[in-house]
């Protein structure tokens, strides 16, 4: 077992919160139990007795649990509720209520990121460059009508929505798309001006003297046909079999002439990371267009720890085990300052 944190106190229980999956659940939703598990191997190796916990919208009855099992903390892997990725905040929310510390980033920050166009409009004020776009309703950021656009969900993430379908030219297009979206699918929609270009992720890492960035990653589309988009749909996520998930590999031996654009993505992360009050560990995804000019698309507060998902790449690439994180993201949620913080 690795030496512990400074300030870790003796392991006891901890409740590892995730989304209940129902069977016959799409293979977004089915990554939460391989995240669950994987995490919580981890904490157990740390010494810590698990106690893994579905959740649904029956908040009282999480409490409830909460309540009976009397965890040192809580693990939150939760990424939607019934399937809904726009109630993703309101488990931390009840924490915050009862004054359980719980890793990653708290509540509020969540729902500023997991609104994706909510998020943009502070990006946009900030100062920190992200597409323009357009909602389903009269929202519009100065997006050039004649400009090609790429329709996502508003709320949810793991690219679902996403197909070669989703860019269309032109804010006509773009809006009937939206309401496409909406019909087929429920939930708010908007559209984004496409950036065809790299992409990037940037992840980040708490650690005693503020968020350590990891090592810069690239998606690389490799031998995409002229007519299909350079996206990360839903099928080059999930669809194993797929062209898209065979042909988008990670990289991160860039190339020399990179250097300056490596360091314009890390300083853009950081101010993400401090406008948007993000904290524990994130994910920040950019692409860069043609002219080397780079865009902020989302942030993801909660990203991914299933063992071949982008984040443990990052911290693979950084030397940094996957326990090793664990038990920072631990150490961080159970200092009194945090709890401090987060009681109401």
């Amino acid at each position: 077992m690795p030496p512990r944190e400074a300030g870790m106190p003796a392991p006891g229980t901890v409740a590892v919160l995730h989304g209940a999956v129902p069977p016959g659940a799409p293979s977004d939703e089915q990554d939460t139990l391989v995240q669950v598990e994987a995490v919580s191997r981890a904490l157990r190796r740390l010494g810590w007795r698990v106690e893994p916990a579905p959740v649904t919208l029956d908040l009282d009855a999480l409490a409830k649990r909460l309540d009976r099992l009397k965890p040192a903390f809580a693990f939150n892997l939760i990424e939607s509720l019934d399937g809904v990725g726009q109630y993703i905040h309101l488990a931390p929310t009840v924490l915050d209520q009862i004054g359980l510390p719980y890793t990653g980033c708290d509540a509020t920050a969540i729902l500023l990121t997991s609104h994706k166009t909510l998020a943009k409009q502070m990006l946009n004020a900030a100062g920190i460059p992200t597409p323009a776009w357009i909602d389903g309703g009269d929202t519009a950021s100065k997006a050039d009508p004649a400009s090609r656009f790429i329709v996502k969900s508003v709320w949810e993430d793991a690219s679902v929505g996403l197909e070669a379908s989703s860019v269309v030219d032109g804010v006509a297009a773009a809006r009937r798309r939206i309401a496409e979206m909406t019909a087929r699918h429920g939930g708010a929609w908007f559209a984004e001006a496409y950036v065809d270009g790299r992409e990037f992720n940037v992840a980040l890492l708490e650690s005693e003297n503020g968020p350590e960035i990891l090592p810069v990653g690239e998606i690389r589309f490799v031998d995409f046909p002229p007519d299909q988009p350079r996206i990360l749909d839903y099928a080059s996520k999930w669809d194993t079999e797929s062209f898209a998930y065979t042909h988008t590999p990670r990289g991160f031996d860039l190339a020399p002439s990179d250097h300056v654009l490596v360091e314009q993505l890390r300083e853009l992360a950081l101010r993400c990371w401090r406008l948007l009050g993000l904290g524990g560990y994130a994910r920040v995804d950019f692409r860069v267009d043609a002219a080397g000019l780079p865009y902020v698309l989302e942030v993801n507060a909660n990203p991914c720890l299933s063992p071949d998902a982008g984040y443990p790449a990052m911290l693979e690439r950084a030397g940094i085990g996957f326990d090793q994180a664990i038990e920072r993201l631990v150490a961080r949620c159970v200092a009194p300052a945090t709890r401090r913080r987060r009681a109401v």
